[in-house]
């Protein structure tokens, strides 16, 4: 059996779904190859294999002798680890089943030239991804460094531009709840002193034990403020 492996990470993207199925059918049509069926995997990243319910449906397939060929549209569709992606050939060439991705031009695994492509082209995108997440370090310390909003706006402060200041209603529901802990209640009666007296969390919603909880935790000598609100 041929089939196709679509994924894409969120699940609104149907015109990424229509786009990858055309380029698997015209491949497909182009080499005399007929697509069996195809495996979509929704919302899913690349990196979160376990979580990817048809690919791993697809790979207990092959293991059954199943499959023979499988073609996606590029490699990162395939993997965006490297790990996974040499552990995923290696089940594939132990079980006879190829792989076609279209935008590497990786017409087979059963080559040499095939198996150097999925090694090396897999190391990029590891690569990529922690030079990414390298990029996005530096970002959040810069910010952090020069007083800037990174993340989520804490409780007791506003953000204005890129800026934090105090929100002084919620810095007196902060002062009360610190009171209300070093008299010895516990989160949860704090949290339902909150909810009975209409005291809403930043996201407008009603206050929880663990809400509580972290809300306490957060070190606020550590966050940046203009001086202009004290």
């Amino acid at each position: 059996m041929i089939v196709g492996y679509i994924r894409v990470s969120t699940d609104k993207q149907d015109n990424s779904i229509h786009t990858q199925k055309d380029m698997l059918r015209s491949y497909s049509k182009i080499h005399g190859l007929e697509i069996d069926d195809f495996f979509i995997d929704y919302g899913i990243s690349g990196k979160e294999i376990t979580k990817r319910t048809k690919y791993n449906e697809l790979m207990e397939l092959v293991v059954g002798g199943k499959i023979t060929t499988i073609i996606t549209t590029s490699l990162s569709r395939w993997s965006r680890n490297t790990l996974d992606l040499l552990n995923s050939i290696d089940i594939l060439k132990k079980n006879e089943t190829d792989l076609v991705v279209i935008k590497e031009n990786i017409p087979s695994l059963k080559t040499p030239m095939g198996m150097f492509f999925c090694e090396i082209l897999g190391s990029v995108y590891s690569l990529e991804r922690r030079l990414t997440s390298e990029r996005t370090k530096d970002i959040i310390h810069n910010k952090k460094k020069n007083s800037k909003v990174y993340g989520k706006t804490p409780y007791g402060f506003d953000k204005i531009g890129n800026e934090l200041v105090k929100n002084d209603n919620e810095m007196k529901v902060l002062r009360r709840i610190n009171k209300l802990r070093s008299k010895g209640n516990s989160y949860h009666k704090i949290s339902e002193f909150l909810n009975r007296n209409n005291h809403k969390t930043k996201m407008g919603k009603k206050w929880s034990r663990e809400n509580v909880y972290s809300l306490l935790k957060i070190d606020r000598n550590t966050i940046g403020l203009t001086t202009s609100n004290g």
